[in-house]
């Protein structure tokens, strides 16, 4: 269900710094209960802070991996370094913030995730509904595989924001 993938990223705290700047200027944090900002394009050329974010209709490999492209500004970046770091082919990529008090619909993706936690704490859990398996993800640096084909909801029970960087990767 939920494995370390890789240990701490060595600049783990400049990728946390990064994507707050990121989340305060791109975010529609008053609008939306829980935000995404696309740091995968399928555009190359242009930066697009919402292609690719919020629920899928197309649900497809196809859609999914063709947002693969960095956005053109984030080029020479920590979080581009952090992405070849990881040493596998990451599509999708979202900055994903869920508000105090929040929680999702039971649901599955199309693909298992990497997460790696910017902000968080211990009130902020991912509950899988079969076996039923309730576990959380410390912002520690480490990039975590979760298997979100199976049914999954994600809890934030806290008073204070989440923030995961949210990639997706091969089955």
């Amino acid at each position: 269900m939920f494995k370390e993938y890789k240990s701490r990223y060595p600049k783990f705290n400049e990728v946390v710094d990064q994507c707050r700047q990121l989340a305060e200027q791109h975010g529609n944090w008053e609008f939306n209960y829980d935000s995404q900002i696309a740091i995968q394009t399928d555009d190359s050329s242009i930066d697009n802070w919402y292609a690719g974010t919020g629920q899928s209709q197309a649900k497809t490999n196809k859609w999914e991996h063709s947002f693969c492209h960095i956005q053109p500004s984030l080029r020479g970046t920590v979080i581009e370094a952090y992405l070849k770091w990881l040493d596998i082919p990451v599509f999708r990529t979202r900055i994903m913030m869920s508000r105090p008090k929040g929680c999702y619909s039971i649901h599955k993706d199309y693909s298992p995730r990497l997460h790696l936690p910017l902000m968080t704490n211990k009130q902020c859990n991912f509950l899988i509904t079969d076996p039923l398996t309730m576990f959380h993800l410390p912002a520690d640096g480490t990039t975590t595989w979760v298997d979100t084909t199976k049914q999954h909801t994600f809890m934030n029970g806290s008073t204070e924001q989440r923030l995961h960087l949210v990639m997706i990767v091969e089955k």
